[in-house]
């Protein structure tokens, strides 16, 4: 079990790096939702990833390194570190990690702490 839920992290991370949306959120159930720590509370997946898609347009490129990741059933706790490239070169990593729930397979909560 904790292969399929591996392949659907990496997948969800490589489609994110593609900036393809709407294939991450094929990959998570109907009330998926989202919480960071960025004083927003628990939002619906479908907000965050408006927020996601504001985001990209300010990125020429970003690219995940996972560092480490740990299972429990229908749970992956993940830390990853976020490498961007802005359009003017600069380079910036972001240290992150994130915990994923899953309910038959799709992603159902997500909970992110950025540094």
């Amino acid at each position: 079990m904790d292969q399929d839920l591996d392949a659907t992290v990496d997948a969800g991370l490589r489609l994110l790096e593609a900036r393809d949306l709407a294939g991450f959120r094929a990959l998570c159930t109907p009330g998926a939702t989202v919480w960071q720590n960025d004083g927003d509370g628990t939002r619906p997946i479908d907000a965050r990833l408006e927020r996601i898609a504001a985001f990209f347009a300010t990125v020429d490129s970003l690219r995940y390194e996972v560092v480490r990741r740990f299972h429990k059933p229908d749970e992956v706790l993940q830390q990853h570190v976020l490498v961007l490239e802005a359009p003017d070169g600069t380079r910036s990593r972001v240290h992150a990690t994130t915990y994923f729930r899953f309910e038959d397979g799709l992603i159902a909560e997500i909970e992110e702490h950025l540094q």
